[in-house]
């Protein structure tokens, strides 16, 4: 081998080696990608990697609170850790900013943790397994947590900086936004002296959300024995749906994996066939449109359930067409079963999966396209002799949350199950007059030569707990382009992510009242 050559290549090794980190997400192992670097340098990269490598599913996000404090303690910051371990870190305005009205920034530390099936993963302990491709950032196989990791990553390269104009800021990082809003309805009003917040949960680059929905979750509970069961029975897998978020995507008529599932045995029952329901586990988060469902059970016609079963397959792959081309509902032999419900049970709680709503439920008449009321059958699991039901509910009118809440009460009574509410979160209301939506408006447009647009969201956000917390706050939103929140589909645009950043801090440069 030439000398030179030698030389060259063993430079170029070193190279890789000394930048093994930046290495990691430039790799590009999928045909057709263009790498894009992404410069570890860059703060707002910086900490998103750093999210990356801590466990911060809802309701484990303890970890992450405590190297937030960390972080406060080593840059020399006022902090307050609450008992839920929220996160508030206060910093003072820069020079010339110093006396201006105070800033809240706003975003949540949890993530929503969703998984490919067959993916071994366990979001407790693992760092997530991230790369870029094609500008856009990934994580093989589960969800990435751009979905608020962008908004806490902003927030800590500004309380880093020292060269960005800012006036005092006060930093907060909610847990369990995700299940509920849990975090921030425990935040006290004392904490905070600012009456204008910028939310980074939603929104845009070049729109921001002027109001959301609010929620509630209902879970509904029958315990039947189980009685001994020898012989073969079956399993059915539907998989392949792309699900999404059961807010903003919910409209999309896209595939709800216990609903076809459900559909399935149905078609059992009215075929005349008795069913034995030995297991069911369908879904994970209410906050999520379930993309795997599976059912253990036995029947009597080997026969006629394959032909059912396909006839049903057949039918939804041509309902689901173009939303979700890839759905795909699987019967096998199952010699495990060694425990069902009787076929009573089990056909009445077919008939009662069967007829629960889940879906769009209305929409708005003032707002075109904006979703005003759904439900989401979100999740049911077996747990012992228990079947337990999951349905999160979401509207931008609270009487729309009652009226679909009475309405589950009087199912869940006809055919005996308990039910019971929890997570409710309030709703965002729009307000018409905004100096900070005309302030990031004016820089919108001076930046892209483009008018603000406004968005009405479905989704539930933090914004509706703060307006209750703190009356007359005005408050904008933006957030970088992202899509697949919820899902492990879920990317971050980089670029994006770096003009968001830039634009946030033109928007605190510009607050000088």
């Amino acid at each position: 081998m030439d000398c030179k050559n030698f030389v060259k290549k063993r430079n170029n090794f070193q190279n890789v080696l000394k930048a093994n980190e930046n290495k990691r997400y430039n790799r590009n192992q999928r045909k057709g990608g263009t790498p894009m670097t992404m410069d570890l340098n860059e703060r707002i990269f910086y900490y998103f990697n750093e999210l990356t490598k801590i466990p911060h599913g809802s309701r484990n996000e303890k970890q992450l609170s405590d190297w937030l404090v960390q972080f406060a303690k080593d840059h020399g910051l006022r902090w307050i850790q609450d008992e839920m371990n929220n996160v508030i870190i206060y910093k003072a305005g820069t020079a010339g900013l110093e006396k201006a009205g105070a800033v809240i920034l706003q975003a949540h530390m949890d993530m929503v943790c969703e998984k490919e099936a067959g993916v071994d993963f366990d979001f407790e302990t693992q760092a997530l397994n991230t790369y870029v491709e094609d500008g856009w950032l990934k994580a093989r196989g589960t969800t990435l947590g751009a979905d608020d990791g962008v908004g806490v990553a902003m927030m800590l390269a500004l309380l880093e900086a020292d060269q960005k104009p800012h006036p005092p800021l006060e930093c907060v990082f909610t847990v369990m936004e995700e299940i509920g809003l849990n975090g921030a309805q425990g935040l006290k009003k004392d904490y905070f002296t600012a009456k204008r917040m910028i939310n980074m949960d939603c929104g845009g680059e070049d729109k921001t959300v002027v109001s959301t929905a609010g929620g509630l979750v209902c879970t509904m509970t029958m315990v039947r024995p189980q009685e001994k069961f020898e012989g073969s029975g079956w399993k059915l897998t539907v998989s392949g749906l792309k699900g999404g978020h059961s807010g903003s995507n919910i409209d999309k008529e896209l595939g709800n994996a216990n609903k076809i599932a459900v559909r399935c045995l149905r078609e059992l029952v009215k075929n005349e066939l008795e069913v034995w329901i030995a297991d069911w586990d369908g879904g994970n988060k209410d906050n999520a449109i379930p993309r795997d469902c599976w059912i253990r059970f036995a029947s009597q016609d080997s026969r006629k359930v394959q032909k059912c079963v396909e006839q049903v397959a057949e039918q939804v792959k041509a309902e689901l067409k173009a939303s979700d081309p890839d759905v795909a509902i699987t019967l096998e032999a199952d010699s495990s079963i060694s425990a069902v419900y009787s076929a009573q049970d089990s056909k009445a709680f077919i008939n009662f999966i069967t007829i629960l709503p889940s879906g769009l439920r209305a929409k708005s008449m003032a707002i075109p396209g904006l979703t005003w009321a759904s439900e989401n059958l979100a999740s049911i699991k077996r747990r012992g002799s228990s079947l337990i039901v999951t349905i999160s509910m979401r509207s931008a009118q609270k009487s729309w949350i009652e009226k679909m809440s009475d309405e589950l009460t009087i199912l869940a009574g006809l055919y005996g199950w308990t039910c019971s509410f929890a997570n409710g979160y309030p709703a965002w209301d729009y307000c018409e007059k905004s100096a900070m939506r005309q302030k990031l408006a004016a820089l919108v447009q001076q930046k892209t030569g483009k008018e603000l647009k406004t968005e009405a969201g479905h989704g539930g956000t933090e914004c509706g707990v703060f307006c209750e917390m703190i009356p007359g706050i005005d408050i904008v939103t933006i957030v970088p382009e992202a899509s697949g929140a919820h899902t492990p589909q879920e990317k971050l645009n980089l670029a994006s992510f770096k003009r968001t950043y830039d634009l946030l801090c033109e928007l605190l440069a510009s607050l000088e009242d």
